[in-house]
């Protein structure tokens, strides 16, 4: 017995030690798992900017020259002070700059983001980026492994989609960003399960004031013919307030969606005509009546403008513009066609015909205009007469684009209807980029679209623009078809 009285308390040492070691691994996987976890969201992060980046560079062709340029032909591995965009993007974020790292850039083709529209022209489509690191345990490591591997994957695509949102406000904090005035009837037919989508954080944001409303009920997909007879119904969404929605019918299946978040420009990777490529434009010819498309009896004497560079602006009024198809670049002046000028696109003439990028890339169809505007002025259409254009053809570059205002233009107000008829097809593209409306409140593109009495306004095509104010005594009618028009390609985050 005494042999056996000498042992007591041998096995709450082991037990002890035992525990000790439970509760040092315990701790240590708690103390490792939160630090591996940790390094695993980063990995991700740097994995996702890499392959964003990447796939950027190359939609907006910048990938081919320069000290961040890269080849697409194969698959590369970043070096730790590597300038290649994405090697660059994945050590901004924390990955790639030490030999314990490694940042593999490759391109897998329509394998890599199965199930996607993946938009064409492009020398790839699809990037992925995977990112590792090998990092050590502490704890961990008296009862395991010293070290482990995390890992994570990022594939970037530029995809071709229907933009969301026909309607799009893009100033981030203004007040009364969309604001209705007056007596019109604002009837939008037609688009998709949006129509209209205010990025602004103000508390009112959306502001309708007298009689004026916003009739949706004829809105959304069910309209396939765009036509105002079949559409239930689409969404307004609001990313600050009124917390109530304004004037608006949304019929049985729309929506006030407030709060939401905001929506990025979908035509922020259009770039603007190159300057050096386009001619000047001749100088305006007169055209005989019936002829070209100036119509038998003009209000004014027909005059054919052909598409180039105007370093002086457009000017329409007192006569009757009959605009040929291509590209119009207008350094200063903008595009003034507002008393006593009606104006036409031009018949029998076809894309490219005018020389190189004045048509556009001999493949497109279409037939309409895209006209650029920089270095002051703006668009001032329609006072009181009939206006009839057709944007950009939808295949094209510019993505059925009709006007473009200069993203880093200083402040304007622009002015498109009125007294008269117009008809536009094509998209109003008329804002600054959000950064710069972030850190300047005051640089924001204003467009005001009236109706006149006794006449209307259609646009068939999206509107994006800083700021709208609809108004006027007459008709505004928004054709919203869901066609070709609303494709737009971009780069998206796919896997």
């Amino acid at each position: 017995m005494r042999f056996l009285k000498d042992e007591e308390g041998q096995s709450i040492i082991m037990v002890a030690v035992a525990m000790s070691i439970f509760l040092i691994g315990a701790i240590g996987l708690g103390l490792d798992g939160s630090h591996l976890y940790s390094q695993r969201q980063m990995a991700q992060t740097a994995a996702d900017a890499a392959a964003t980046a990447g796939m950027m560079s190359v939609f907006n062709s910048t990938n081919t020259s320069g000290a961040a340029a890269f080849s697409t032909a194969g698959s590369f591995t970043c070096g730790t002070s590597d300038p290649k965009t994405p090697c660059v993007y994945a050590l901004n974020n924390g990955f790639g700059g030490t030999a314990g790292d490694t940042v593999t850039i490759d391109f897998p083709g329509s394998s890599g983001a199965p199930g996607v529209n993946l938009a064409t022209g492009y020398p790839v489509n699809v990037i992925r980026a995977t990112v590792s690191r090998n990092v050590n345990t502490f704890l961990m490591s008296l009862i395991g492994p010293t070290a482990t591997t995390v890992q994570a994957t990022a594939t970037a695509a530029i995809v071709s989609v229907v933009s969301p949102v026909p309607i799009l406000v893009t100033h981030p904090t203004m007040t009364t960003s969309l604001s209705l005035q007056g007596t019109p009837a604002v009837k939008i037919c037609g688009g998709p399960n949006r129509s209209i989508q205010v990025n602004s954080t103000a508390a009112v944001a959306v502001s309708t004031g007298g009689n004026a409303s916003i009739d949706l009920s004829h809105a959304g997909p069910n309209d396939t013919g765009g036509n105002c007879t079949t559409g239930t119904g689409a969404d307004l969404g609001v990313t600050g307030g009124p917390t109530t929605s304004p004037s608006v019918s949304y019929g049985t299946t729309g929506h006030y969606v407030e709060p939401d978040s905001w929506m990025e420009d979908p035509l922020a990777g259009v770039n603007p005509p190159t300057l050096a490529t386009l001619p000047t434009a001749p100088a305006a010819t007169l055209l005989a009546n019936g002829t070209s498309g100036c119509p038998v009896s003009p209000g004014k004497a027909c005059y054919l403008f052909s598409p180039g560079v105007y370093p002086s602006g457009i000017d329409g009024k007192n006569k009757t513009p009959v605009m040929k198809p291509g590209i119009y670049y207008i350094q200063s002046g903008g595009m003034d066609c507002s008393a006593n000028c009606d104006m036409y696109m031009a018949s029998g003439f076809t894309d490219g015909s005018t020389g190189t990028n004045t048509g556009w890339d001999g493949t497109s169809t279409g037939g309409g205009i895209m006209v650029y505007n920089t270095g002051g002025g703006t668009f001032n259409l329609g006072a009181n007469g009939t206006i009839n254009l057709i944007g950009s053809p939808s295949g094209s570059a510019y993505k059925g684009i009709l006007f473009f205002q200069d993203r880093a233009a200083a402040a304007a107000t622009h002015n498109l209807g009125g007294g008269g008829a117009m008809t536009l097809t094509g998209t109003i593209y008329l804002t600054n980029t959000r950064t710069a409306m972030l850190a300047n409140a005051a640089q924001f593109q204003q467009l005001n679209l009236q109706g006149g009495s006794g006449s209307g306004t259609t646009v068939q095509g999206e509107i994006i623009v800083g700021a709208l104010q609809l108004g006027g005594n007459g008709s505004i009618t928004m054709n919203l078809r869901s066609n070709a028009v609303y494709n737009v390609n971009e780069v998206a985050l796919v896997q």
